[in-house]
């Protein structure tokens, strides 16, 4: 190489330098923000999965009350609308209408209230089991879907 070529690739690594400090500086600043922001995502969606948790444990007790009120619902509706012995019946239906216009008020919704609504009519207008137990079904399907609603899960709905 000769002095003159020597000379210019001297001068021109001179202004390649601070291009290169340059370049090499922002491209420190993208890192460190795009770090940050990815940082800054996960704590988000940490916060918001410690939320969801607390809130679940927060209305644990509602829930399982729920739970085990819409179980006893189904459980006495399916007993009158199926069973042959006349004493189960008459115990069962006095618990429907404890549970009727009791603890169910403290946890139903909508479609539960109107399930239990459309059997407990057909109750009093005395109607046959053969009418009773498409309504039984229909209060345990509304108790399921409400459940799962309330739990925040797909599992207990019908696929």
């Amino acid at each position: 190489m000769s002095e003159n070529q020597q000379g210019r690739f001297e001068s021109g690594l001179k202004l390649v330098s601070p291009f290169l400090a340059v370049a090499v500086f922002f491209w420190g600043i993208y890192t460190y923000r795009d770090t940050a922001q990815q940082q800054l995502a996960r704590e988000e969606a940490d916060a918001r999965r410690t939320a969801e948790t607390r809130r679940i444990e927060a209305t644990r007790p509602y829930l399982d009350k729920q739970l085990a009120v819409y179980t006893e619902a189904t459980k006495v509706t399916a007993t009158i609308a199926t069973s042959a012995d006349r004493k189960e019946i008459e115990k069962a239906t006095k618990r429907f209408r404890e549970l009727y216009w009791g603890e169910l008020a403290l946890v139903e919704r909508t479609d539960v209230a109107g399930a239990m609504v459309l059997f407990g009519g057909a109750l009093d207008a005395k109607k046959g089991q053969d009418v009773l137990r498409p309504l039984a079904l229909a209060l345990a399907h509304a108790c399921r879907d409400e459940l799962a609603a309330s739990w925040g899960t797909d599992a207990w709905k019908r696929r």
